[in-house]
């Protein structure tokens, strides 16, 4: 092995350090940031909302989320104590980092579980509604739908609901994909279409009247219902 290749490995070697320490910023760093837009603040839940996902994915994710939380918090803690002295006064302000940032991400994901949504740091209503409406008035054409229930007559629709055939559906529904579709009455006489999706301890759906249909406040005492305008006369929920 000449002088040369010597020189090399030497220099490679003094690398690595560098390289693992700036792999393990990304890994135990940005990682938990990410993780606070995606579980505490609700991003998750967000996007299952957007593409009417139930949120039973985000229950399978968040336990993964959480040990990873607590991995980074232990690491944190190990890197602090291990060799400190050695440490510059960088790295040692991103392990604080790294350990109060895992901190902040448990707190504000157990933080509902202590208080009411509707007291708690984050909006009243789930960030899945946000997401469902986002959806809703993207896909749905209100006017299309408020067209068509202009046609019906007074025995198509009652207080308890009817449930439409599937092969009545118009086009402006079926574009929804909803699993069923039933037409109720409003408090003024008039019809409003009401989909519901989910299944278990999580519902959620859409109410579609004319633009004077009356919007009812969400009622937290009540199985934590929660309602969000999507625009005069339709509104998403959620059920949880």
């Amino acid at each position: 092995m000449d002088k040369n290749e010597n020189i090399e490995m030497a220099e490679t070697e003094e690398r690595k350090p560098a390289r693992n320490w700036k792999e393990s910023k990304v890994i135990f760093l940005v990682l938990p940031i990410i993780l606070i837009v995606l579980v505490p603040l609700g991003g998750f839940p967000y996007l299952c909302g957007r593409l009417n996902y139930p949120l039973t994915l985000a229950c399978m994710f968040y336990p993964i989320a959480f040990i990873f939380l607590i991995c980074c918090f232990v690491t944190g803690i190990g890197r602090f104590f291990r060799d400190r002295r050695e440490h510059s006064g960088k790295k040692k302000l991103l392990i604080i980092a790294q350990i109060g940032i895992s901190i902040v991400v448990v707190v504000l994901f157990i933080e509902h579980y202590f208080i009411p949504r509707e007291y708690g740091i984050r909006p009243p209503t789930n960030p899945f509604t946000y997401g469902f409406r986002d959806r809703i008035r993207s896909k749905a054409d209100i006017k299309a739908i408020r067209d068509w229930m202009r046609t019906l007559d007074k025995e198509d629709y009652d207080e308890s609901g009817v449930r439409l055939p599937r092969d009545e559906w118009p086009k402006s529904l079926k574009v929804l994909k909803p699993p069923s579709v039933d037409l109720y009455t409003d408090d003024n006489g008039n019809p409003k279409v009401r989909i519901v999706w989910g299944g278990g301890f999580f519902h959620w759906g859409v109410e579609i009247g004319m633009e004077d249909m009356v919007i009812p406040p969400s009622d937290f005492n009540h199985m934590d219902e929660y309602w969000l305008l999507v625009e005069t006369g339709v509104y998403v929920w959620d059920q949880g």
